[in-house]
């Protein structure tokens, strides 16, 4: 008699955690890497399942790390893309993307505002070792070639959707 009723509690308490896990899981999906992505992990797996994100990074959080222009730092926002010359570097883990874009620039020159467009080339890349995406900026310009690098903190700066 004890048997059956512990057996029937067991059953009980089993299908209780089922239909928990059940109610569960549609809160818990939003989490995992179907929605954003927040981290080098689940970046790698959005790749690995062939679902390239996209999105924007905001460059006002981020931080430049080096500076070989004469630009300003950078405080716009972009969007970006894993869809263009996209790579994985196996050996050490290494996310690259490059983006080819028009950086667009208002110049004062004397009182009229003049829009200048020059060609950049944009680099995006994440390693697992690190908390934060690289966001390069390269352009050529009058014979110069003037780059940015930024370290963008994924829960502050990136927002990536697959």
């Amino acid at each position: 008699m004890y048997r059956s009723w512990l057996r029937t509690r067991l059953k009980a308490g089993l299908r209780s955690v089922f239909f928990s896990v059940l109610t569960l899981l549609p809160l818990t999906a939003q989490s995992i890497p179907n929605s954003r992505i927040q981290g080098y992990p689940w970046l790698l797996s959005a790749i690995r399942n062939n679902h390239m994100p996209s999105g924007y990074l905001d460059l006002a959080k981020c931080r430049m790390t080096k500076n070989i222009s004469d630009m300003k730092a950078d405080r716009r926002t972009y969007g970006v893309r894993f869809t263009d010359n996209f790579s994985f570097n196996p050996d050490n883990g290494e996310i690259v993307t490059i983006m080819n874009i028009l950086y667009l620039q208002t110049k004062d020159l004397n009182g009229t505002p003049v829009l200048m467009n020059r060609p950049a080339t944009t680099i995006l890349s994440g390693k697992p070792q690190t908390g934060f995406l690289n966001y390069q900026i390269v352009m050529s310009f009058d014979g110069k070639t003037l780059m940015q690098l930024y370290q963008c903190p994924w829960d502050k700066a990136v927002f990536l959707w697959r």
